[in-house]
């Protein structure tokens, strides 16, 4: 029974399930019973009249049904003074059984779970039904109406707590509509949709979960549109900086100081200041946080140092971009032997 906060009104029912068995007589032969059949004798009483809603019908019929693959038998009988009969020929075995409880117009105003059923020779069923209040007609709609990606969506999932219907569509002319049969009350629901497929890879986008009410025997509507967020997108043009001027390099016992001209624009934030020993290789950055000021103290390798070493500097502005390279300055050792 699901759970919410619509009231249900349950309607216990009894069934009793007699079976007898019919006979063929000859003055020569023993009575067998026949094979394969039986005659079933239903009877039900609603046993608790307080629990009947009073905008309901009164109920003057009993619909029961009886299913096994594909073969089903039903029986529609009156009920009188809240209790019913009905005799029904079964073949033996296996059957699922459910009860219709119907008023005058042939609505039904209650309904049973199917239960399973083993119909034996000789041997009594008695079955405690419980029934709720009948399904509701609830015609799921989707509307496309402004989504950006609606001529991509072909396929829809709906789910009522764990329950999941499937809706697809051949074209996007065509609606996203279902009619589903709907117990009454209160659900998870969600919609998601799909393009081609309903692989992970083919969603487009989740869904999200929300509380809704279905009540008892009627006929709604829901109307589902995808959940959009406003985007707003600024965006400004911005030229890269021009690249420092003057790059000097002078050696003082073994440490290079490198000096160039600052950038005098108002996005500056900083520089990156690049150097090569090895023209093999690319650049290395040696100011991953960009200098605020033009100077930088270059230590050379005391065991190893290089012979050469090329610099070169970028100007980064406040947007984080990197501006255009300075022509690169040759420092060599034998020029300053």
């Amino acid at each position: 029974m699901k759970k919410g906060v619509l009231r249900f009104f349950v309607v216990s029912l009894l069934l009793f399930a007699v079976v007898g068995l019919s006979a063929c007589s000859s003055p020569s032969l023993p009575t067998l019973p026949s094979l394969g059949r039986s005659s079933v004798t239903v009877m039900g009483a609603i046993d608790d009249l307080s629990l009947m809603p009073t905008e309901s019908g009164e109920i003057v019929d009993a619909q029961i049904v009886l299913t096994r693959g594909k073969h089903s038998v039903e029986r529609r009988v009156p009920v009188q003074q809240y209790q019913f009969e009905a005799e029904i020929q079964l073949a033996l075995g296996k059957w699922e059984l459910y009860v219709l409880l119907l008023d005058g117009e042939g609505r039904v105003q209650f309904q049973s779970a199917t239960q399973e059923i083993e119909v034996t020779p000789g041997k009594p069923i008695v079955i405690d039904l419980v029934l709720r209040p009948s399904d509701s007609e609830v015609t799921v709609s989707i509307d496309l109406t402004g989504y950006i990606l609606r001529d991509l969506a072909l396929r829809a999932r709906v789910h009522f707590d764990d329950d999941i219907y499937e809706i697809v569509r051949e074209d996007v002319t065509e609606p996203l509509r279902k009619v589903l049969s709907i117990p009454p009350g209160s659900y998870e629901f969600k919609i998601e949709l799909y393009t081609e497929s309903f692989r992970v890879g083919d969603r487009l986008g989740p869904g999200v979960w929300e509380i809704i009410d279905i009540p008892p025997n009627e006929t709604i509507e829901i109307v589902w549109s995808p959940l959009a967020i406003g985007l707003e997108v600024r965006g400004r043009v911005e030229s890269l900086l021009p690249a420092p001027e003057n790059m000097r390099v002078s050696d003082a016992d073994g440490t290079l100081i490198v000096t160039w001209d600052p950038v005098l624009d108002e996005r500056t934030m900083g520089y990156f200041l690049f150097a090569q020993t090895n023209p093999l290789e690319r650049f290395e950055l040696l100011t991953p946080i960009p200098l605020e000021h033009t100077s930088y103290h270059y230590e050379l390798d005391g065991d190893t140092p290089p012979n050469d070493v090329l610099f070169t500097v970028a100007t980064v502005s406040q947007s984080g971009f990197v501006g255009y390279y300075s022509p690169t300055y040759h420092w060599s050792k034998k020029a300053q032997d």
